[in-house]
């Protein structure tokens, strides 16, 4: 069984007190800083009897998170910045682009860090159909750093995921913002080892610690909020008793087509 903890706290002060180089990975996922304390939806946002989104208002009622935007980006700089020095290999961020007066911002331009390797994941659709712009359906999931180790049987997942933003496992009627367990689920295993250990530092209600514990790995948590934190505890205990079977090892094919030597005369 692997071993996890959710620590509730500040992300930036526990990251100072964590040893350089004490996990394999991390993923995570910030929050958005998008959503604001009151909401009022209008046309396609809007439900039809009741003239309110009941997803984006229970986000917003629960989970505001506007802050000034120069606020936002230098602290998430300063977080990502701790998870390099923590993490003896990548650290992968799952952010979207936003809008602010009608100019995109990339996460690749808020976070000055060299990118290893980039994916796309393809939400399969949209809420935002009424955006005077081709509408948003993808997420970038960047990865800083140098992995220490890596999978390369995941190299067939390409770098395009097409997962559905729906979860499976009831995490939506808890969290407004969760994102599926399989996003987590694949960089962890192309770059942390069975038994090696990820850290999440926006860890919400779990997502990533459900994935370590589907994969074998250990997790470290930090959230915040500690209602979220609770949610986090119970969900990651009800994956770890689960049993993680580790697969079996891989034989080496026999090699039917390799040319013999060529002689030199």
């Amino acid at each position: 069984m692997s071993d996890w903890k959710v620590i509730t706290g500040d992300a930036l002060e526990v990251l100072r007190t964590l040893p350089a180089g004490s996990v394999d990975a991390v993923v995570t996922s910030p929050p958005y800083n998008t959503l604001p304390a009151k909401h009022a939806p209008s046309g396609l946002h809007a439900d039809r009897a009741s003239g309110v989104n009941k997803w984006i208002q229970k986000a917003a009622d629960g989970y505001a998170d506007q802050r000034p935007e120069e606020e936002y980006q230098a602290e998430l700089v300063l977080i990502v910045g701790e998870c390099l020095r923590v993490s003896r290999g990548l650290v992968w961020i799952n952010h979207k682009v936003r809008y602010r007066d009608g100019v995109a911002i990339h996460p690749a331009r808020m976070l000055p860090f060299p990118i290893y390797s980039e994916v796309i994941w393809d939400r399969g659709g949209s809420m935002a159909l009424n955006c005077k712009r081709f509408s948003p359906s993808h997420e970038t999931f960047l990865a800083f750093g140098t992995p220490h180790v890596w999978n390369d049987e995941v190299n067939r997942m390409m770098s395009v995921w097409r997962i559905a933003a729906t979860r499976d496992d009831g995490a939506d009627t808890e969290h407004p913002c969760p994102y599926p367990i399989e996003l987590a689920r694949r960089p962890i295993l192309g770059s942390s080892p069975i038994g090696g250990a990820v850290l999440d530092p926006y860890c919400g209600s779990g997502t990533t610690g459900v994935a370590c514990m589907q994969t074998g790995r250990n997790f470290i948590g930090i959230e915040i909020d500690e209602g979220y934190a609770s949610i986090a505890r119970r969900r990651i205990a009800e994956a770890a008793n689960h049993l993680f079977v580790p697969p079996a090892p891989k034989v080496a094919e026999p090699e039917l087509f390799k040319e013999p030597p060529c002689n030199a005369s």
